[in-house]
Protein backbone atom coordinates (compact mmCIF):
# COMPACT_ATOMS: atom_id res chain seq x y z
CA UNK A 1 0.00 0.00 0.00
CA UNK A 2 1.13 3.54 -0.74
CA UNK A 3 1.15 6.92 0.94
CA UNK A 4 -0.59 9.24 -1.50
CA UNK A 5 -0.41 13.03 -1.38
CA UNK A 6 -3.05 15.19 -3.07
CA UNK A 7 -2.24 18.85 -3.77
CA UNK A 8 -4.63 21.62 -4.80
CA UNK A 9 -5.24 25.32 -4.21
CA UNK A 10 -8.06 24.44 -1.82
CA UNK A 11 -9.85 21.44 -0.38
CA UNK A 12 -13.03 21.00 1.62
CA UNK A 13 -15.13 23.51 -0.32
CA UNK A 14 -18.02 23.08 -2.77
CA UNK A 15 -16.17 23.72 -6.04
CA UNK A 16 -15.93 20.84 -8.49
CA UNK A 17 -12.25 20.04 -7.95
CA UNK A 18 -12.61 19.95 -4.16
CA UNK A 19 -15.56 17.57 -4.51
CA UNK A 20 -13.59 15.29 -6.83
CA UNK A 21 -10.67 15.26 -4.38
CA UNK A 22 -13.08 14.01 -1.70
CA UNK A 23 -14.12 11.12 -3.94
CA UNK A 24 -10.59 10.17 -5.00
CA UNK A 25 -9.43 10.27 -1.38
CA UNK A 26 -12.25 7.99 -0.29
CA UNK A 27 -11.62 5.60 -3.20
CA UNK A 28 -7.89 5.35 -2.48
CA UNK A 29 -8.53 4.82 1.23
CA UNK A 30 -11.03 2.11 0.37
CA UNK A 31 -8.23 0.38 -1.53
CA UNK A 32 -6.00 0.47 1.57
CA UNK A 33 -3.83 3.49 0.79
CA UNK A 34 -3.15 6.40 3.14
CA UNK A 35 -4.02 9.83 1.75
CA UNK A 36 -2.52 13.15 2.85
CA UNK A 37 -3.79 16.54 1.63
CA UNK A 38 -1.81 19.71 1.05
CA UNK A 39 -3.52 22.96 0.01
CA UNK A 40 -3.66 26.70 0.39
CA UNK A 41 -6.91 26.53 2.34
CA UNK A 42 -8.85 23.65 3.85
CA UNK A 43 -11.77 24.74 6.06
CA UNK A 44 -12.67 21.95 8.45
CA UNK A 45 -10.37 19.45 6.71
CA UNK A 46 -7.21 17.75 8.01
CA UNK A 47 -4.56 19.03 5.61
CA UNK A 48 -1.10 20.57 5.46
CA UNK A 49 -1.64 24.28 4.79
CA UNK A 50 0.76 26.24 2.60
CA UNK A 51 -0.76 29.70 2.41
CA UNK A 52 1.11 30.51 -0.82
CA UNK A 53 -0.86 27.77 -2.62
CA UNK A 54 -4.03 29.73 -1.92
CA UNK A 55 -5.38 31.79 -4.81
CA UNK A 56 -6.28 34.52 -2.36
CA UNK A 57 -2.67 34.98 -1.25
CA UNK A 58 -1.90 38.68 -1.97
CA UNK A 59 1.38 38.12 -3.80
CA UNK A 60 -0.09 35.28 -5.87
CA UNK A 61 -2.82 37.68 -6.97
CA UNK A 62 -0.21 40.29 -7.92
CA UNK A 63 1.69 37.77 -10.02
CA UNK A 64 -1.49 36.62 -11.74
CA UNK A 65 -2.54 40.16 -12.63
CA UNK A 66 0.93 41.02 -13.96
CA UNK A 67 0.99 37.82 -16.00
CA UNK A 68 -2.37 38.25 -17.73
CA UNK A 69 -3.57 41.84 -17.36
CA UNK A 70 -0.73 44.37 -17.12
CA UNK A 71 2.92 44.03 -16.17
CA UNK A 72 2.99 47.18 -14.06
CA UNK A 73 4.24 46.19 -10.61
CA UNK A 74 7.74 45.21 -11.77
CA UNK A 75 10.36 47.27 -13.59
CA UNK A 76 11.17 44.52 -16.11
CA UNK A 77 10.36 40.98 -17.19
CA UNK A 78 13.51 39.79 -15.45
CA UNK A 79 12.47 41.34 -12.13
CA UNK A 80 9.05 39.75 -12.54
CA UNK A 81 10.61 36.36 -13.26
CA UNK A 82 12.93 36.59 -10.26
CA UNK A 83 9.97 37.38 -8.01
CA UNK A 84 8.19 34.27 -9.34
CA UNK A 85 11.26 32.11 -8.72
CA UNK A 86 11.78 33.48 -5.22
CA UNK A 87 8.23 32.61 -4.15
CA UNK A 88 8.46 29.31 -5.99
CA UNK A 89 11.54 28.34 -3.97
CA UNK A 90 9.67 29.05 -0.73
CA UNK A 91 6.70 26.90 -1.82
CA UNK A 92 9.03 24.12 -2.98
CA UNK A 93 10.62 23.95 0.46
CA UNK A 94 7.19 23.49 2.03
CA UNK A 95 6.26 20.77 -0.47
CA UNK A 96 9.54 18.93 0.11
CA UNK A 97 8.77 18.97 3.83
CA UNK A 98 5.29 17.56 3.20
CA UNK A 99 6.68 14.76 1.02
CA UNK A 100 9.35 13.77 3.55
CA UNK A 101 7.20 14.07 6.67
CA UNK A 102 4.43 11.87 5.24
CA UNK A 103 6.74 9.58 3.25
CA UNK A 104 4.73 10.23 0.11
CA UNK A 105 5.05 7.54 -2.57
CA UNK A 106 2.68 9.08 -5.14
CA UNK A 107 1.77 12.74 -5.51
CA UNK A 108 -1.46 13.81 -7.23
CA UNK A 109 -1.50 17.37 -8.57
CA UNK A 110 -5.05 18.66 -9.02
CA UNK A 111 -5.39 21.22 -11.84
CA UNK A 112 -2.37 23.30 -10.76
CA UNK A 113 -0.63 22.44 -14.05
CA UNK A 114 -3.80 23.00 -16.07
CA UNK A 115 -4.77 26.59 -15.27
CA UNK A 116 -2.07 29.25 -14.58
CA UNK A 117 -3.76 30.59 -11.48
CA UNK A 118 -0.66 30.16 -9.33
CA UNK A 119 2.49 30.21 -11.44
CA UNK A 120 4.99 29.96 -8.53
CA UNK A 121 3.22 26.83 -7.26
CA UNK A 122 3.35 25.12 -10.65
CA UNK A 123 7.13 25.63 -10.88
CA UNK A 124 7.65 24.64 -7.24
CA UNK A 125 5.78 21.36 -7.67
CA UNK A 126 7.71 20.44 -10.78
CA UNK A 127 11.06 21.05 -9.08
CA UNK A 128 10.00 19.15 -5.96
CA UNK A 129 8.97 16.16 -8.04
CA UNK A 130 12.29 16.10 -9.91
CA UNK A 131 14.26 16.52 -6.69
CA UNK A 132 12.42 13.75 -4.85
CA UNK A 133 12.04 11.56 -7.97
CA UNK A 134 8.45 10.98 -6.94
CA UNK A 135 5.83 9.30 -9.13
CA UNK A 136 3.14 11.80 -9.97
CA UNK A 137 -0.39 11.89 -11.34
CA UNK A 138 -1.34 15.20 -12.95
CA UNK A 139 -5.13 15.34 -12.78
CA UNK A 140 -6.31 18.03 -15.19
CA UNK A 141 -9.90 19.28 -15.02
CA UNK A 142 -9.59 22.05 -17.64
CA UNK A 143 -6.70 23.61 -19.59
CA UNK A 144 -5.66 27.22 -19.99
CA UNK A 145 -6.16 27.13 -23.76
CA UNK A 146 -9.87 26.55 -23.13
CA UNK A 147 -10.17 30.01 -21.54
CA UNK A 148 -9.83 33.05 -23.83
CA UNK A 149 -8.41 35.32 -21.12
CA UNK A 150 -5.16 33.32 -21.03
CA UNK A 151 -4.54 33.77 -24.76
CA UNK A 152 -2.60 37.05 -24.42
CA UNK A 153 0.06 36.90 -21.68
CA UNK A 154 1.75 40.20 -20.82
CA UNK A 155 5.32 39.05 -21.60
CA UNK A 156 7.53 36.36 -23.09
CA UNK A 157 8.40 34.96 -19.67
CA UNK A 158 4.77 33.99 -19.12
CA UNK A 159 4.51 32.54 -22.63
CA UNK A 160 7.56 30.37 -21.87
CA UNK A 161 6.07 29.21 -18.56
CA UNK A 162 2.78 28.30 -20.23
CA UNK A 163 4.55 26.23 -22.87
CA UNK A 164 6.82 24.52 -20.32
CA UNK A 165 4.67 23.85 -17.28
CA UNK A 166 1.04 23.72 -18.42
CA UNK A 167 1.30 20.84 -18.23
CA UNK A 168 4.94 19.69 -17.88
CA UNK A 169 6.21 16.65 -19.73
CA UNK A 170 8.36 14.31 -17.66
CA UNK A 171 8.66 10.53 -17.33
CA UNK A 172 7.73 10.81 -13.64
CA UNK A 173 4.38 12.42 -14.49
CA UNK A 174 1.33 10.53 -15.74
CA UNK A 175 -1.51 12.68 -17.03
CA UNK A 176 -5.21 12.16 -16.33
CA UNK A 177 -7.94 14.21 -18.02
CA UNK A 178 -11.70 14.13 -17.48
CA UNK A 179 -12.95 14.03 -21.07
CA UNK A 180 -11.94 12.85 -24.52
CA UNK A 181 -11.79 16.38 -25.94
CA UNK A 182 -9.08 17.32 -23.45
CA UNK A 183 -7.19 14.11 -24.19
CA UNK A 184 -7.14 14.83 -27.90
CA UNK A 185 -6.14 18.48 -27.45
CA UNK A 186 -3.32 17.63 -25.03
CA UNK A 187 -1.94 15.16 -27.55
CA UNK A 188 -2.27 17.65 -30.40
CA UNK A 189 -0.81 20.67 -28.61
CA UNK A 190 1.87 19.12 -26.39
CA UNK A 191 2.37 15.60 -27.78
CA UNK A 192 1.51 14.33 -24.29
CA UNK A 193 -0.52 11.13 -23.87
CA UNK A 194 -3.20 10.98 -21.18
CA UNK A 195 -5.89 8.73 -19.77
CA UNK A 196 -9.54 9.71 -19.36
CA UNK A 197 -11.20 9.30 -15.96
CA UNK A 198 -14.60 11.03 -15.86
CA UNK A 199 -16.03 12.68 -12.78
CA UNK A 200 -18.07 10.32 -10.63
CA UNK A 201 -20.52 10.39 -7.74
CA UNK A 202 -21.27 8.31 -4.63
CA UNK A 203 -24.61 7.01 -5.88
CA UNK A 204 -24.80 3.98 -3.59
CA UNK A 205 -23.57 5.90 -0.55
CA UNK A 206 -26.11 8.69 -0.81
CA UNK A 207 -27.99 9.41 2.40
CA UNK A 208 -29.82 12.48 1.19
CA UNK A 209 -33.14 12.75 2.99
CA UNK A 210 -35.29 15.26 4.82
CA UNK A 211 -34.52 14.92 8.52
CA UNK A 212 -34.45 16.75 11.85
CA UNK A 213 -31.71 19.09 10.66
CA UNK A 214 -32.84 20.24 7.22
CA UNK A 215 -36.64 20.02 7.54
CA UNK A 216 -36.91 23.80 7.95
CA UNK A 217 -34.74 24.72 4.96
CA UNK A 218 -37.50 26.26 2.83
CA UNK A 219 -38.83 28.26 5.74
CA UNK A 220 -35.38 29.53 6.70
CA UNK A 221 -34.68 30.94 3.25
CA UNK A 222 -38.13 32.54 2.95
CA UNK A 223 -39.88 30.01 0.72
CA UNK A 224 -43.53 29.00 1.01
CA UNK A 225 -44.31 25.26 1.20
CA UNK A 226 -46.01 25.38 -2.22
CA UNK A 227 -43.34 27.45 -3.99
CA UNK A 228 -41.71 25.73 -6.97
CA UNK A 229 -37.94 25.60 -6.43
CA UNK A 230 -35.62 25.73 -9.44
CA UNK A 231 -32.11 24.96 -8.23
CA UNK A 232 -29.05 26.48 -9.94
CA UNK A 233 -26.41 24.66 -7.90
CA UNK A 234 -23.30 25.79 -9.79
CA UNK A 235 -20.84 28.46 -8.76
CA UNK A 236 -21.68 31.90 -10.13
CA UNK A 237 -19.24 32.46 -12.98
CA UNK A 238 -19.99 33.55 -16.59
CA UNK A 239 -19.44 30.17 -18.26
CA UNK A 240 -22.34 28.70 -16.27
CA UNK A 241 -24.84 30.41 -18.61
CA UNK A 242 -27.14 31.36 -15.75
CA UNK A 243 -29.04 33.86 -17.89
CA UNK A 244 -30.81 30.87 -19.47
CA UNK A 245 -32.02 29.70 -16.05
CA UNK A 246 -33.48 33.16 -15.47
CA UNK A 247 -35.22 32.98 -18.86
CA UNK A 248 -36.72 29.61 -17.96
CA UNK A 249 -38.04 30.84 -14.61
CA UNK A 250 -39.48 33.94 -16.27
CA UNK A 251 -41.43 31.76 -18.70
CA UNK A 252 -42.61 29.34 -16.01
CA UNK A 253 -43.80 32.31 -13.94
CA UNK A 254 -46.08 33.67 -16.65
CA UNK A 255 -49.77 33.66 -15.63
CA UNK A 256 -50.84 31.08 -18.23
CA UNK A 257 -48.09 28.66 -17.21
CA UNK A 258 -48.72 29.14 -13.51
CA UNK A 259 -52.42 28.51 -14.14
CA UNK A 260 -51.56 25.26 -15.94
CA UNK A 261 -49.42 24.15 -12.99
CA UNK A 262 -52.15 25.05 -10.51
CA UNK A 263 -54.84 23.19 -12.44
CA UNK A 264 -52.75 20.06 -12.89
CA UNK A 265 -51.18 20.03 -9.42
CA UNK A 266 -47.54 19.17 -8.83
CA UNK A 267 -45.96 15.73 -9.19
CA UNK A 268 -45.77 15.28 -5.38
CA UNK A 269 -49.39 16.18 -4.66
CA UNK A 270 -48.83 19.80 -3.70
CA UNK A 271 -51.53 22.20 -4.83
CA UNK A 272 -50.43 25.67 -5.77
CA UNK A 273 -52.15 28.68 -4.25
CA UNK A 274 -52.52 32.23 -5.51
CA UNK A 275 -49.35 33.08 -3.57
CA UNK A 276 -47.21 30.28 -5.05
CA UNK A 277 -44.09 31.37 -6.91
CA UNK A 278 -41.44 29.87 -9.13
CA UNK A 279 -38.18 30.66 -7.31
CA UNK A 280 -34.63 30.36 -8.62
CA UNK A 281 -32.29 29.36 -5.78
CA UNK A 282 -28.48 29.81 -5.84
CA UNK A 283 -26.72 27.88 -3.04
CA UNK A 284 -23.14 27.93 -4.35
CA UNK A 285 -20.20 30.34 -4.32
CA UNK A 286 -20.36 33.80 -5.93
CA UNK A 287 -16.98 33.92 -7.66
CA UNK A 288 -17.46 36.71 -10.21
CA UNK A 289 -18.99 39.85 -8.72
CA UNK A 290 -19.42 41.61 -12.06
CA UNK A 291 -21.35 38.66 -13.47
CA UNK A 292 -23.33 38.40 -10.22
CA UNK A 293 -24.41 42.05 -10.51
CA UNK A 294 -25.40 41.55 -14.15
CA UNK A 295 -27.54 38.56 -13.18
CA UNK A 296 -29.17 40.54 -10.37
CA UNK A 297 -30.03 43.30 -12.84
CA UNK A 298 -31.62 40.77 -15.19
CA UNK A 299 -33.54 39.15 -12.32
CA UNK A 300 -34.93 42.55 -11.27
CA UNK A 301 -35.68 43.54 -14.86
CA UNK A 302 -37.57 40.30 -15.58
CA UNK A 303 -39.42 40.46 -12.27
CA UNK A 304 -38.68 36.92 -11.13
CA UNK A 305 -37.98 35.69 -7.61
CA UNK A 306 -34.42 34.54 -6.88
CA UNK A 307 -32.53 33.75 -3.69
CA UNK A 308 -28.74 33.78 -3.24
CA UNK A 309 -28.05 31.69 -0.15
CA UNK A 310 -24.36 30.72 -0.26
CA UNK A 311 -23.81 32.23 3.18
CA UNK A 312 -25.87 29.42 4.76
CA UNK A 313 -24.71 26.56 2.51
CA UNK A 314 -21.41 24.71 2.64
CA UNK A 315 -19.89 21.37 1.82
CA UNK A 316 -21.05 19.87 5.12
CA UNK A 317 -23.63 20.79 7.72
CA UNK A 318 -22.73 22.72 10.84
CA UNK A 319 -24.22 25.10 13.37
CA UNK A 320 -22.67 28.54 13.89
CA UNK A 321 -23.74 30.83 16.70
CA UNK A 322 -27.22 29.32 16.86
CA UNK A 323 -27.91 29.32 13.13
CA UNK A 324 -27.61 26.45 10.70
CA UNK A 325 -25.26 25.95 7.79
CA UNK A 326 -26.92 23.49 5.43
CA UNK A 327 -24.98 21.20 3.13
CA UNK A 328 -25.12 21.64 -0.63
CA UNK A 329 -26.84 18.25 -0.75
CA UNK A 330 -29.64 19.49 1.51
CA UNK A 331 -30.63 22.03 -1.14
CA UNK A 332 -31.38 19.30 -3.69
CA UNK A 333 -33.96 17.72 -1.38
CA UNK A 334 -36.23 20.75 -1.67
CA UNK A 335 -35.76 21.36 -5.39
CA UNK A 336 -38.38 20.55 -7.99
CA UNK A 337 -36.12 21.03 -11.00
CA UNK A 338 -32.39 21.61 -11.57
CA UNK A 339 -31.03 24.01 -14.19
CA UNK A 340 -27.58 23.34 -15.65
CA UNK A 341 -27.20 25.76 -18.59
CA UNK A 342 -23.38 25.83 -18.68
CA UNK A 343 -21.80 26.74 -22.00
CA UNK A 344 -18.59 25.02 -21.02
CA UNK A 345 -17.75 22.31 -18.49
CA UNK A 346 -14.70 20.12 -18.13
CA UNK A 347 -17.15 17.40 -17.17
CA UNK A 348 -20.16 18.30 -15.04
CA UNK A 349 -20.49 17.57 -11.32
CA UNK A 350 -23.91 19.18 -10.89
CA UNK A 351 -25.24 16.94 -13.66
CA UNK A 352 -24.47 13.87 -11.54
CA UNK A 353 -25.72 15.53 -8.37
CA UNK A 354 -29.11 16.12 -9.98
CA UNK A 355 -29.25 12.52 -11.19
CA UNK A 356 -28.41 11.26 -7.72
CA UNK A 357 -31.17 13.43 -6.25
CA UNK A 358 -33.58 11.97 -8.84
CA UNK A 359 -34.45 15.39 -10.20
CA UNK A 360 -35.17 16.38 -13.80
CA UNK A 361 -32.39 18.53 -15.20
CA UNK A 362 -32.62 21.33 -17.76
CA UNK A 363 -29.34 21.43 -19.64
CA UNK A 364 -27.59 23.40 -22.33
CA UNK A 365 -25.82 20.76 -24.39
CA UNK A 366 -22.21 21.82 -23.84
CA UNK A 367 -19.54 20.10 -25.88
CA UNK A 368 -18.33 17.55 -23.33
CA UNK A 369 -21.93 16.51 -22.69
CA UNK A 370 -22.51 15.83 -26.37
CA UNK A 371 -19.14 14.10 -26.87
CA UNK A 372 -18.77 11.97 -23.70
CA UNK A 373 -22.08 11.77 -21.82
CA UNK A 374 -25.08 12.01 -24.14
CA UNK A 375 -24.48 8.67 -25.84
CA UNK A 376 -24.89 6.86 -22.51
CA UNK A 377 -28.63 7.48 -22.87
CA UNK A 378 -29.46 10.06 -20.21
CA UNK A 379 -32.82 11.81 -20.59
CA UNK A 380 -32.72 15.58 -20.06
CA UNK A 381 -34.74 18.71 -20.75
CA UNK A 382 -32.64 20.44 -23.39
CA UNK A 383 -31.98 24.10 -24.05
CA UNK A 384 -30.37 22.91 -27.29
CA UNK A 385 -26.76 23.45 -28.26
CA UNK A 386 -26.81 26.77 -30.11
CA UNK A 387 -26.62 30.31 -28.82
CA UNK A 388 -28.84 32.85 -30.57
CA UNK A 389 -26.99 35.97 -29.37
CA UNK A 390 -26.24 38.34 -26.50
CA UNK A 391 -28.54 40.82 -24.81
CA UNK A 392 -27.44 44.45 -24.18
CA UNK A 393 -25.93 43.40 -20.83
CA UNK A 394 -23.78 40.74 -22.48
CA UNK A 395 -25.77 37.69 -21.34
CA UNK A 396 -26.33 34.94 -23.88
CA UNK A 397 -29.77 33.76 -24.93
CA UNK A 398 -31.19 30.97 -27.10
CA UNK A 399 -33.91 31.05 -29.74
CA UNK A 400 -37.54 31.20 -28.63
CA UNK A 401 -38.38 27.75 -30.02
CA UNK A 402 -35.68 26.03 -27.92
CA UNK A 403 -36.74 27.92 -24.81
CA UNK A 404 -40.41 27.10 -25.42
CA UNK A 405 -39.64 23.38 -25.76
CA UNK A 406 -37.66 23.45 -22.50
CA UNK A 407 -40.54 25.19 -20.72
CA UNK A 408 -43.14 22.71 -21.99
CA UNK A 409 -41.07 19.68 -20.96
CA UNK A 410 -40.35 21.27 -17.59
CA UNK A 411 -44.06 21.78 -16.93
CA UNK A 412 -44.79 18.15 -17.85
CA UNK A 413 -42.19 16.85 -15.41
CA UNK A 414 -43.41 19.23 -12.72
CA UNK A 415 -46.93 17.82 -12.99
CA UNK A 416 -46.72 14.23 -14.32
CA UNK A 417 -45.48 12.00 -11.49
CA UNK A 418 -45.28 8.84 -13.63
CA UNK A 419 -43.24 10.45 -16.41
CA UNK A 420 -41.01 12.10 -13.83
CA UNK A 421 -40.40 8.83 -11.98
CA UNK A 422 -39.58 6.94 -15.19
CA UNK A 423 -37.09 9.59 -16.29
CA UNK A 424 -35.30 10.03 -12.96
CA UNK A 425 -35.07 6.28 -12.27
CA UNK A 426 -33.69 5.72 -15.76
CA UNK A 427 -31.01 8.36 -15.26
CA UNK A 428 -30.12 7.05 -11.81
CA UNK A 429 -29.48 3.54 -13.14
CA UNK A 430 -27.20 4.93 -15.85
CA UNK A 431 -25.34 7.07 -13.31
CA UNK A 432 -24.81 4.03 -11.12
CA UNK A 433 -23.49 2.05 -14.07
CA UNK A 434 -21.05 4.56 -15.52
CA UNK A 435 -20.20 7.14 -12.85
CA UNK A 436 -20.34 5.53 -9.38
CA UNK A 437 -17.60 5.08 -6.76
CA UNK A 438 -17.35 1.46 -7.88
CA UNK A 439 -16.59 2.69 -11.40
CA UNK A 440 -13.95 5.11 -10.05
CA UNK A 441 -12.23 2.32 -8.12
CA UNK A 442 -11.93 0.30 -11.32
CA UNK A 443 -10.51 3.33 -13.14
CA UNK A 444 -7.93 3.96 -10.44
CA UNK A 445 -6.91 0.32 -10.18
CA UNK A 446 -6.67 -0.43 -13.87
CA UNK A 447 -5.80 2.92 -15.44
CA UNK A 448 -3.66 4.71 -12.85
CA UNK A 449 -1.84 2.53 -10.37
CA UNK A 450 -0.74 0.05 -13.03
CA UNK A 451 0.88 2.89 -14.96
CA UNK A 452 2.86 4.32 -12.07
CA UNK A 453 4.18 1.22 -10.33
Amino acid sequence: MSNIGICHFRVGLTDGVSLEIDKWKKAFEGMGHKVFLIAGEAPGIDATIVHELCLGCPFIRIIYKNAFYSLKDFSSEEEFFQAILQLSAFIEEKINGFIKKNQIDILIIENIWALPLNIPACIALYKAIKLNKIKTIAHHHDFFWERHYYSHPTCNIVKHILSSYFPPDNRLIHHIVINSIARNELKRRRKIKSLVIPNIFEFKASKWKIDDFNYDFKEKIGLLPDDIVILQATRIVPRKGIGLAIDLVKELSKPDNLLFLKERGLYDGRNLSKNSRVVLVFPNLIEDLTYFRTLKEKINREGIKALFISEIVNRVREEKEQFKIYSLWDTYLFADLVTYPSFYEGWGNQFLEAINAKLPIVIYEYKVFTEDIKDKGFKVISFGSKIKGKDPQGLYYIDHHSLKNAVEKSMKLLTDSSARRRLTNHNFKLGLKYYSMAALKKYLESMVLIHIR
